[in-house]
């Protein structure tokens, strides 16, 4: 078949389906035949490139580095968009009796997505594929990712695109992926930086003034001022209905120093020299003995992290009517906050399974509790809010007491998944 230099761009998927037709090129001159490059993406003789997820998991993700390659020197310089072509797999399926799905777009990153090859020269720029995500991939299912080398409009008729321009990227999930969903807080956004309350503006008692706050986090990263976490939010009935923090969840500078506490929680002075750490889930919690409170010499605030005791303190105010003594906080319940209002206060990372338990756990409880609660119940819960819709607005209440979280309904809410890598429950 003669082809004239006029070709245009060309289908890949008609080329799989033709089983990989060669093109030349010719002159003005029918019999004076042209041979044109042929742009060759990376192969894998057993087939498609396979991927180990396990790789994955390990290292957080794995990044696949290559190049395009011509079959002889370039006569002038070769561009290339590099682009994922979805149609394919279909098309490689029937070619194959094979049964991949297409890989999800959150699973893969084109890190460049344009190719230069130099007169003269038969290879391109440095290229690569980052993997990362694996969340929501199925144990038992092969996906299948079809990268393609398609000719700019300016380099048509010069080069030549055939099968071996195409390259199948192949992830086997072969056991079962554990990963943990959550709100995505690492652009501030006045959508999700805010303080949800409950339904109808209820107002819960806290019994005694004891009880537990828990939350899961995943930082990506601290930056130089104050990480805001978030915290749990009241009305303090003993003095006007007071609107109040809970205990803030906060980190200050880069190295992840904790800055855990308020008036409600003397834990501030206790976890200075505390460090979280980061790209990995942490789980916090902060006990509250409230029979302890209203004194100043026995430990009534405990921090653990990822089940470990890590800093204690006393009350640094008794109750009394003198003013270095304070008021008896009327401790209430009336939702959660999620970061800061101050944009320069974002929380760049993950925020799931928040827990406001009605009793002071013991070190035993808090390890068993690390992973998973066994059977939440209302009896031992205010609310239990476990973030792994992974999608919509309204974050459910687990506890069975129906206090579901919800954001408005215009609001843009992004979420993430992170691979579980808490310490198993003891």
């Amino acid at each position: 078949m003669i082809m004239k230099n006029n070709i245009n761009r060309l289908t890949l998927f008609l080329l799989v389906l033709l089983g990989g037709v060669g093109f030349t090129s010719c002159s003005d001159d029918d019999n004076d035949f042209i041979e044109l490059p042929t742009i060759e993406m990376p192969q894998s003789e057993a087939g498609p490139v396979s991927i180990d997820y396990r790789e994955i998991l390990d290292a957080g993700s794995y990044v696949y580095d290559y190049t395009i390659k011509l079959d002889k020197p370039a006569a002038t310089t070769l561009l290339c968009d590099i682009a994922v072509d979805e149609s394919m797999v279909e098309a490689y399926n029937a070619a194959n009796n094979t049964s991949y799905k297409m890989m999800p777009a959150f699973v893969y990153e084109l890190q460049a997505k344009n190719a230069i090859v130099k007169a003269g020269q038969q290879e391109s720029n440095s290229l690569s594929v980052k993997f990362s995500s694996l969340f929501g991939l199925v144990e038992g299912e092969e996906y299948l990712l079809p990268i393609v080398a398609t000719i700019d409009e300016t380099c048509v008729g010069q080069f030549v695109t055939d099968t071996r321009s195409v390259s199948y990227f192949t992830i086997s999930i072969d056991g079962e992926l554990d990963y943990i969903p959550g709100l995505n807080m690492s652009s501030y956004s006045t959508d999700m930086y805010r303080t949800l309350s409950f339904a109808n503006d209820e107002v819960v008692t806290i019994e005694d003034n004891t009880h537990t706050f828990e939350m899961l986090v995943y930082p990506y990263s601290w930056h130089s001022g104050t990480n805001y976490i978030g915290t749990w939010r009241g009305k303090d009935t003993n003095n006007n209905n007071e609107v109040f923090s809970g205990c803030e969840l906060r980190v200050t500078g880069a190295t992840g120093a904790s800055n855990i506490g308020n008036r409600q929680c003397d834990l501030t002075l206790a976890n200075q020299n505390i460090t979280l750490p980061a790209n990995q889930w942490v789980r916090l919690t902060i006990t509250c003995d409230g029979t302890k409170t209203g004194q100043n010499t026995e430990v009534a605030y405990r921090l653990y992290i990822n089940g470990e005791e890590v800093a204690s303190a006393k009350p640094t105010k008794r109750w009394g009517p003198s003013s270095s003594q304070r008021f008896k906080v009327g401790y209430t319940l009336t939702g959660i906050q999620f970061g800061n209002t101050s944009s320069s206060m974002y929380f760049d990372g993950l925020i799931s399974d928040i827990r406001m338990w009605k009793k002071c756990l013991t070190a035993e409880e808090v390890k068993a509790n690390l992973r998973t609660i066994a059977s939440p119940s209302s009896s031992d819960l205010y609310g239990y809010w476990k973030l792994d819709e992974g999608e919509g607005n309204t974050l459910k209440d687990s506890s069975g007491n129906g206090r579901d979280l919800t954001f408005p309904a215009s609001a843009n809410i992004i979420w993430n998944a992170e691979f579980n890598d808490l310490p198993q429950n003891n």
